[in-house]
């Protein structure tokens, strides 16, 4: 059996309460509650990756999440991470229903992998990790809380606020108005999530542009599978128009990108899995086309091994990578590579993702 076998393997849940609800138009979290797995070497290396679990926008269960990386890991024990592209392309099949899951297995690979390799996961990805930072996620609630939510990141040094929209009108342009109060040289991104109809995201977008208000993405401004809807945004506001929940395979970009139907496109590893995101980082680039690193509700493990993605291949325009800044636990263990204010310090890596969970096999 050579070192790099993979001879031991761990499925667990992590459960991590936030410091308000997470309320979007289409769900509320109150808690993270996503699924670990780990896998170790024959030379006692262990790789970590997450599934990050968004039911109210994929579907996907715990429960379901958390069977299919048992059965996923059984299929991994015994095999060599040296053959990792191997094995990469084998999820992509297995989990192919799930891919949350499909996200967690390549990145406990690639872990394990860089680990193994004794380098950081961005140098799988580029000679030069770019500096990126997050906004930071207003989410939907009280005017006085965005206005409060927004003074205080200020503070801590963040200068890019995506206010989620969609719950109603009226009170959406109050929340605006309150982040640009409270931040009033900040760039606002605005995520609707797929609320609203053709032409009430366009008189919204005209009647915030009346307010001297121009966001700096408006992302999924309609229903997933509106992509008439998403063309015509594209064709007639003056803003980079954002693909999430419509993108949710290489085939959807592909379709968005050949009809003009977008103007930038949302990566999340918890959408696409490793491979397919960086085919579709690969399109978005050919074509010309604006690029989101995103994610869910995610822990720093999850959370730098995008930022890695992102960084080591450059090319990104918005990054929204913010949810490890809002749990009240750390339940991983790594450096201070994520500061307050929202800057990943990629660079400072030294092996692996960079973070482990604080509770070890």
């Amino acid at each position: 059996m050579k070192e790099t076998t993979i001879a031991g393997t761990v499925v667990r849940n992590v459960t991590a309460e936030l410091f308000q609800p997470f309320t979007i138009s289409s769900g509320s979290h109150k808690r993270l509650e996503n699924v670990l797995l780990g896998v170790r070497t024959k030379e006692g290396l262990w790789g970590w990756g997450e599934a990050a679990i968004a039911p109210h926008i994929t579907g996907e269960t715990r429960e379901q999440t958390f069977s299919n990386l048992q059965k996923t890991a059984a299929w991994l024990e015994g095999r060599d991470i040296a053959d990792y592209f191997s094995l990469l392309t084998g999820l992509e099949g297995r989990l192919e229903n799930n891919r949350c899951a499909l996200a967690a297995a390549g990145m406990a690979v690639l872990d394990a992998l860089t680990r193994s390799l004794k380098i950081p996961l961005w140098r799988l990805y580029g000679g030069r990790p770019s500096k990126i930072r997050t906004d930071i996620t207003v989410v939907i609630g009280t005017e006085a809380e965005a206005y409060d939510f927004t003074l205080r990141m200020r503070k801590r040094g963040f200068s890019i606020f995506k206010v989620k929209t969609g719950s109603d009108m009226d009170e959406d342009f109050k929340r605006i108005a309150a982040v640009r109060n409270a931040a009033p040289k900040a760039e606002i991104y605005l995520d609707f999530n797929g609320a609203y109809d053709v032409r009430t995201a366009e008189r919204f977008t005209a009647e915030l542009g009346k307010k001297g208000v121009i966001p700096g993405v408006i992302e999924q401004p309609v229903a997933k599978g509106d992509h008439e809807g998403l063309g015509y945004l594209s064709r007639k506001l003056k803003v980079p128009v954002c693909a999430d929940e419509s993108a949710y395979s290489v085939a959807d970009v592909v379709g968005l990108i050949k009809k003009k139907r977008v103007t930038a496109v949302n990566i999340k590893l918890a959408k696409f899995g490793l491979l397919r995101a960086r085919e579709i980082w690969a399109l978005a680039r050919a074509a010309g086309v604006k690029l989101m690193m995103g994610e869910m509700l995610e822990t720093e493990l999850a959370s730098m091994c995008a930022a890695q993605f992102a960084a080591g291949l450059g090319g990104f325009d918005f990054i929204d990578l913010d949810t490890p800044l809002l749990l009240k636990e750390r339940v991983m263990r790594g450096g201070q590579y994520i500061s307050s204010g929202g800057v990943y310090d990629v660079a400072a890596i030294k092996t692996g993702i960079g973070y482990i969970p604080r509770k070890l096999p």
